[in-house]
């Protein structure tokens, strides 16, 4: 009993052993060693190619497409011509019924006799008659891979997506801190001017404190409008998929050009021919429609897995039996079967395939709605970015003005600080509103561009 004792522990004990090994997870550190570093100037088309590139989320969608792609090949093997080889060694007073282990197909049931006893074989099975149920797998497995193809792309155009925003998002923020540095240069100047003018008792003392609490107010801004840079260099890191200590210039900036100006297929906005383009293109309603179809193969393979099967056989045998020579042969033939009685299994599976199926087209219904929905917001968003970016173009011009005719105002000892501060201020926040315009702009244009699926292959912007 002993060694039987020493044999067990060991068999229980090499898979602990070897589960005990392989679960040590990765540190963040060593995570993070695996992601490239990137420096250098990076163009808004450069960043969405990076990305397509390093995303940790397109390198998870590429690898569901080859486990889909795995499967279906999983699926083509079972049609083809499978071959075993077995080997059985017995010895003991009762004859017996032993099949080879699996998952080894195809599997081979030997009768084991009396005494010592030793075989080896070789088995070919081969399909013949299936009534459709592996043809339908294949077309089920294929529908999946197509499916999972489209949701990667879907994927793909949703990380671009991002990479825009993100990209514009620094974009727009560093043109915040130009703004807000402009205005701390033109306090810290006005009230070096105003301490001359203090000092030769032009303008009262109490002036200089209110100067140097706006100079030190505008340090404030200036000081988180910086941090807010980075804050979106370090998401833009991250949604490009590089290291964080990347050091990345973005050499674009924020633009309006006008829809006729850019991409031609949606420059018109009109909501039948975008709808039209967005059924052509975008990838989620494809994934949708190949699920419908992979849910009508299962109907199909579940039928046929209830009709007739017919496989041919052959086996080629070398046996040994106590007190006998060595014996071999062949055998080779037909196995033919089919269900008579199941319990209702065959109609229950049917009615859970045939709801997957109904499942599967109303869920095409949802997304096509969603899709509609998105083109239809994307093109109203559109219009209004675009008026926005117009009337904020025009409030900076008068608030340029106005605070020009300030500055000449107070300079001539005609205003207080006050009114010179207020325009200043207006000024500010036009500078702002512009910028924030020409962001929404440009993401609206994004949004819609991945409305229709065609985020990735536009042409550039800049």
């Amino acid at each position: 009993m002993k060694p039987f004792f020493i044999l067990t522990t060991l068999l229980w004990a090499w898979p602990l052993a070897a589960q005990s090994a392989d679960s040590n997870p990765p540190t963040l550190e060593s995570a993070l060693a695996q992601r490239p570093v990137f420096n250098g100037d990076l163009t808004l088309d450069a960043a969405v190619t990076l990305a397509l590139k390093e995303s940790p989320v397109v390198r998870g969608a590429e690898a569901e497409v080859e486990a889909a792609l795995g499967r279906l090949n999983a699926a083509r093997a079972e049609r083809k011509p499978w071959l075993s080889a077995n080997t059985f060694v017995s010895g003991g007073s009762l004859p017996n019924i032993v099949s080879s282990p699996l998952p080894v197909q195809p599997q081979m049931l030997m009768g084991l006799p009396r005494g010592a006893f030793a075989d080896v074989n070789v088995m070919l099975m081969v399909p013949l008659l299936t009534s459709g149920r592996l043809k339908a797998m294949v077309r089920q497995a294929a529908a999946l891979r197509d499916a999972a193809q489209a949701d990667g792309e879907a994927e793909r155009q949703e990380v671009a997506l991002l990479t825009r925003t993100v990209y514009r998002e620094v974009l727009a923020r560093r043109a915040l801190v130009a703004v807000q540095s402009a205005r701390l240069k033109e306090n810290q100047e006005r009230l070096r001017l105003d301490r001359i003018r203090a000092e030769a008792g032009k303008i009262p003392a109490f002036t200089i404190f209110r100067s140097e609490a706006e100079v030190a107010a505008t340090q404030q801004e200036l000081t988180n409008a910086e941090r807010d840079v980075e804050l979106s260099l370090l998401q833009l890191k991250v949604t490009l998929g590089v290291h964080p200590d990347s050091q990345i210039t973005l050499t674009d900036t924020l633009q309006f050009q006008p829809g006729a100006q850019w991409v031609p297929a949606v420059a018109n906005t009109d909501l039948s021919a975008l709808l039209h383009m967005a059924e052509q293109r975008r990838p989620e309603l494809q994934a949708v429609s190949r699920r419908v179809q992979s849910a009508q193969a299962d109907i199909q393979a579940t039928r046929g897995a209830y009709g007739p099967q017919v496989n041919a056989f052959g086996i080629a045998d070398l046996m040994k039996m106590k007190g006998q020579s060595v014996t071999g042969g062949t055998t080779f033939g037909l196995a033919a079967s089919i269900p008579i009685l199941n319990g209702g299994q065959k109609s229950a599976r049917l009615q859970t395939a045939d709801a997957e199926r109904r499942r599967q087209e109303a869920q095409r219904q949802r997304v096509a709605l969603q899709v509609a929905q998105e083109v239809s917001a994307g093109i109203l968003n559109l219009k209004a970015a675009e008026q926005n970016v117009q009337t904020s173009q025009s409030a900076l011009k008068a608030a340029q003005e106005d605070y020009r005719v300030a500055l000449l105002r107070y300079q001539e000892g005609r205003s207080i600080v006050v009114e010179i501060l207020d325009a200043l201020a207006a000024r500010v926040q036009a500078e702002s509103n512009i910028v924030q315009a020409l962001y929404a702009y440009n993401a609206a244009r994004d949004q819609l561009l991945r409305a229709v699926g065609v985020i990735i292959d536009a042409p550039p912007i800049n």
